[in-house]
Protein backbone atom coordinates (compact mmCIF):
# COMPACT_ATOMS: atom_id res chain seq x y z
CA UNK A 1 0.00 0.00 0.00
CA UNK A 2 2.73 2.20 0.80
CA UNK A 3 4.62 1.55 -2.20
CA UNK A 4 1.51 2.48 -4.14
CA UNK A 5 1.35 5.47 -2.82
CA UNK A 6 4.85 6.57 -3.06
CA UNK A 7 4.46 5.63 -6.55
CA UNK A 8 1.36 8.07 -7.02
CA UNK A 9 3.42 10.64 -5.41
CA UNK A 10 6.54 10.41 -7.75
CA UNK A 11 4.25 10.41 -10.86
CA UNK A 12 1.64 13.16 -10.02
CA UNK A 13 5.09 15.47 -9.21
CA UNK A 14 6.46 14.33 -12.59
CA UNK A 15 3.23 15.07 -14.28
CA UNK A 16 3.04 18.73 -12.86
CA UNK A 17 6.98 18.99 -13.87
CA UNK A 18 6.05 18.12 -17.83
CA UNK A 19 3.31 20.52 -18.05
CA UNK A 20 5.57 22.87 -16.86
CA UNK A 21 8.20 22.10 -18.86
CA UNK A 22 5.71 22.68 -21.51
CA UNK A 23 4.99 26.19 -20.21
CA UNK A 24 1.77 28.15 -19.97
CA UNK A 25 0.03 27.01 -23.70
CA UNK A 26 -1.17 24.08 -21.88
CA UNK A 27 -2.82 25.91 -19.48
CA UNK A 28 -4.86 27.47 -21.55
CA UNK A 29 -7.24 26.50 -24.82
CA UNK A 30 -5.11 23.50 -26.35
CA UNK A 31 -4.28 23.26 -29.62
CA UNK A 32 -4.73 19.54 -31.53
CA UNK A 33 -1.00 18.61 -30.83
CA UNK A 34 -1.28 20.22 -27.26
CA UNK A 35 -4.85 17.95 -26.75
CA UNK A 36 -3.06 14.84 -27.94
CA UNK A 37 0.29 15.19 -25.41
CA UNK A 38 -2.17 15.64 -22.83
CA UNK A 39 -4.00 12.69 -23.42
CA UNK A 40 -0.66 11.12 -24.34
CA UNK A 41 0.91 11.68 -20.67
CA UNK A 42 -2.19 11.53 -18.82
CA UNK A 43 -2.64 7.94 -20.30
CA UNK A 44 1.13 6.84 -19.48
CA UNK A 45 0.86 8.30 -16.55
CA UNK A 46 -2.54 6.19 -15.42
CA UNK A 47 -0.51 3.54 -16.90
CA UNK A 48 2.21 4.31 -14.45
CA UNK A 49 0.09 3.76 -11.37
CA UNK A 50 -2.12 1.03 -12.46
CA UNK A 51 0.71 -1.39 -13.07
CA UNK A 52 2.57 -1.87 -10.14
CA UNK A 53 5.30 -4.60 -11.36
CA UNK A 54 6.20 -1.76 -14.33
CA UNK A 55 9.64 0.09 -13.46
CA UNK A 56 9.23 3.84 -12.19
CA UNK A 57 12.09 5.03 -14.69
CA UNK A 58 10.06 3.22 -17.55
CA UNK A 59 7.00 4.84 -16.76
CA UNK A 60 8.32 8.15 -16.65
CA UNK A 61 10.74 8.31 -19.26
CA UNK A 62 7.53 8.58 -21.67
CA UNK A 63 5.85 11.12 -19.92
CA UNK A 64 9.37 13.47 -20.55
CA UNK A 65 10.10 12.47 -23.78
CA UNK A 66 6.73 13.25 -25.26
CA UNK A 67 6.96 16.65 -22.72
CA UNK A 68 10.56 17.32 -25.11
CA UNK A 69 8.69 16.50 -27.86
CA UNK A 70 5.85 18.96 -27.65
CA UNK A 71 8.89 22.04 -26.60
CA UNK A 72 10.65 20.84 -29.78
CA UNK A 73 7.27 21.01 -31.72
CA UNK A 74 6.67 24.89 -30.27
CA UNK A 75 9.92 26.13 -30.95
CA UNK A 76 9.61 24.63 -34.65
CA UNK A 77 6.70 26.12 -34.82
CA UNK A 78 8.06 29.64 -33.42
CA UNK A 79 11.11 29.28 -36.36
CA UNK A 80 9.40 27.96 -39.15
CA UNK A 81 5.86 29.72 -39.74
CA UNK A 82 4.70 27.21 -42.35
CA UNK A 83 5.40 25.02 -39.65
CA UNK A 84 2.85 26.69 -37.34
CA UNK A 85 0.62 26.83 -39.87
CA UNK A 86 0.73 23.01 -40.78
CA UNK A 87 0.64 21.95 -37.04
CA UNK A 88 -1.69 24.54 -35.56
CA UNK A 89 -3.98 25.85 -38.79
CA UNK A 90 -4.77 29.13 -39.17
CA UNK A 91 -7.42 31.58 -38.30
CA UNK A 92 -10.45 31.76 -40.48
CA UNK A 93 -12.98 34.19 -40.81
CA UNK A 94 -16.52 33.36 -40.75
CA UNK A 95 -18.35 37.27 -40.42
CA UNK A 96 -17.05 40.04 -42.03
CA UNK A 97 -19.40 43.59 -42.00
CA UNK A 98 -22.63 41.40 -40.75
CA UNK A 99 -22.21 39.02 -43.81
CA UNK A 100 -21.92 35.33 -42.57
CA UNK A 101 -19.29 33.20 -45.15
CA UNK A 102 -21.43 30.23 -45.51
CA UNK A 103 -18.43 29.17 -47.57
CA UNK A 104 -16.14 29.37 -44.15
CA UNK A 105 -18.29 27.65 -42.65
CA UNK A 106 -18.96 24.71 -45.09
CA UNK A 107 -15.26 24.19 -44.99
CA UNK A 108 -14.99 23.80 -41.34
CA UNK A 109 -18.15 21.50 -40.97
CA UNK A 110 -20.07 24.16 -39.07
CA UNK A 111 -23.86 25.00 -38.66
CA UNK A 112 -25.27 27.96 -37.89
CA UNK A 113 -26.57 26.63 -34.98
CA UNK A 114 -22.69 26.48 -33.97
CA UNK A 115 -21.86 30.02 -35.23
CA UNK A 116 -24.80 31.48 -33.13
CA UNK A 117 -24.06 29.77 -30.22
CA UNK A 118 -20.56 30.94 -30.40
CA UNK A 119 -21.66 34.27 -30.52
CA UNK A 120 -24.19 33.94 -27.37
CA UNK A 121 -21.01 32.86 -25.97
CA UNK A 122 -19.25 36.23 -26.67
CA UNK A 123 -22.48 38.29 -25.70
CA UNK A 124 -23.18 39.01 -29.16
CA UNK A 125 -27.01 38.04 -30.59
CA UNK A 126 -26.66 39.47 -34.54
CA UNK A 127 -24.03 38.79 -36.93
CA UNK A 128 -24.95 42.14 -38.15
CA UNK A 129 -23.24 43.49 -34.51
CA UNK A 130 -20.10 41.74 -35.65
CA UNK A 131 -17.39 43.61 -38.33
CA UNK A 132 -14.94 40.97 -37.90
CA UNK A 133 -15.95 37.64 -36.80
CA UNK A 134 -12.84 35.02 -36.56
CA UNK A 135 -12.79 31.13 -36.12
CA UNK A 136 -9.48 30.54 -34.34
CA UNK A 137 -7.07 27.43 -34.46
CA UNK A 138 -8.21 26.66 -30.82
CA UNK A 139 -11.60 26.41 -32.13
CA UNK A 140 -12.76 29.92 -30.17
CA UNK A 141 -14.49 32.49 -31.82
CA UNK A 142 -13.35 36.01 -31.45
CA UNK A 143 -15.56 38.68 -32.52
CA UNK A 144 -15.02 42.56 -32.73
CA UNK A 145 -18.24 45.01 -33.17
CA UNK A 146 -19.35 46.53 -35.34
CA UNK A 147 -18.34 50.39 -34.68
CA UNK A 148 -20.84 53.09 -33.40
CA UNK A 149 -21.16 56.37 -35.41
CA UNK A 150 -18.18 58.23 -35.89
CA UNK A 151 -15.93 55.12 -34.06
CA UNK A 152 -13.19 53.99 -35.83
CA UNK A 153 -12.87 50.53 -37.28
CA UNK A 154 -11.38 47.75 -35.55
CA UNK A 155 -7.82 46.91 -36.26
CA UNK A 156 -7.65 43.86 -38.42
CA UNK A 157 -4.08 41.99 -38.81
CA UNK A 158 -2.72 42.10 -42.04
CA UNK A 159 0.92 40.41 -41.15
CA UNK A 160 1.37 38.54 -38.01
CA UNK A 161 5.03 36.68 -37.41
CA UNK A 162 5.17 37.20 -41.22
CA UNK A 163 2.29 34.99 -42.32
CA UNK A 164 -0.08 37.28 -44.28
CA UNK A 165 -3.91 37.72 -43.89
CA UNK A 166 -4.77 38.25 -47.68
CA UNK A 167 -8.47 38.14 -47.09
CA UNK A 168 -7.69 41.31 -44.40
CA UNK A 169 -5.96 43.45 -46.72
CA UNK A 170 -8.24 42.50 -49.54
CA UNK A 171 -11.31 43.60 -47.62
CA UNK A 172 -9.55 47.05 -46.54
CA UNK A 173 -8.90 47.24 -50.17
CA UNK A 174 -5.55 47.02 -50.70
CA UNK A 175 -2.79 44.36 -52.34
CA UNK A 176 0.22 43.15 -51.44
CA UNK A 177 1.84 45.53 -53.81
CA UNK A 178 0.48 48.53 -51.03
CA UNK A 179 1.83 46.37 -48.38
CA UNK A 180 5.00 46.52 -50.00
CA UNK A 181 5.22 50.09 -50.29
CA UNK A 182 4.09 50.89 -46.73
CA UNK A 183 6.52 48.75 -45.10
CA UNK A 184 9.00 50.25 -47.29
CA UNK A 185 7.88 53.54 -46.31
CA UNK A 186 8.58 52.65 -42.33
CA UNK A 187 11.74 51.25 -43.29
CA UNK A 188 10.92 47.45 -42.43
CA UNK A 189 11.02 44.03 -43.99
CA UNK A 190 8.46 42.09 -44.19
CA UNK A 191 10.31 39.47 -42.96
CA UNK A 192 11.26 41.17 -39.80
CA UNK A 193 7.66 42.32 -38.79
CA UNK A 194 6.31 40.66 -35.73
CA UNK A 195 2.47 42.10 -35.86
CA UNK A 196 0.92 44.52 -38.34
CA UNK A 197 -2.77 45.81 -37.70
CA UNK A 198 -4.17 48.49 -39.97
CA UNK A 199 -7.96 49.68 -40.39
CA UNK A 200 -7.76 52.01 -43.11
CA UNK A 201 -6.54 54.65 -41.16
CA UNK A 202 -4.40 53.91 -37.93
CA UNK A 203 -1.82 51.21 -38.08
CA UNK A 204 0.16 49.50 -34.95
CA UNK A 205 3.40 48.10 -36.30
CA UNK A 206 5.53 45.50 -34.06
CA UNK A 207 9.02 44.48 -35.20
CA UNK A 208 10.59 41.10 -34.56
CA UNK A 209 13.78 42.75 -34.06
CA UNK A 210 13.33 44.81 -31.21
CA UNK A 211 13.76 48.19 -33.34
CA UNK A 212 11.36 51.01 -32.97
CA UNK A 213 8.96 51.48 -35.87
CA UNK A 214 8.13 54.78 -36.73
CA UNK A 215 5.00 56.25 -35.24
CA UNK A 216 1.77 55.06 -36.39
CA UNK A 217 -0.31 57.31 -38.73
CA UNK A 218 -2.98 59.77 -36.57
CA UNK A 219 -6.75 59.10 -37.00
CA UNK A 220 -8.47 60.14 -39.64
CA UNK A 221 -4.93 59.70 -41.92
CA UNK A 222 -4.39 56.79 -44.38
CA UNK A 223 -0.59 55.69 -44.35
CA UNK A 224 -0.31 56.21 -48.45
Amino acid sequence: MLSALVRTLIVYIVVIAAMRFMGKRQLGELQASELVTALLISNVASICIEEPDLPLLASITPIMLIAALEVLNATAAWYFPRWRGTLFGRAITVIRDGVVDQKALARMRLSADDLAEALRGKGVFSPADVAWGVMEPNGSLSVANAPAAGEAPPMLPLLVDRRLYRDNLTALGHDEAWLADFLAQQGVRRQDVLLLLYNGRQSYLTMRTGRTPKTAQRPGKDTV
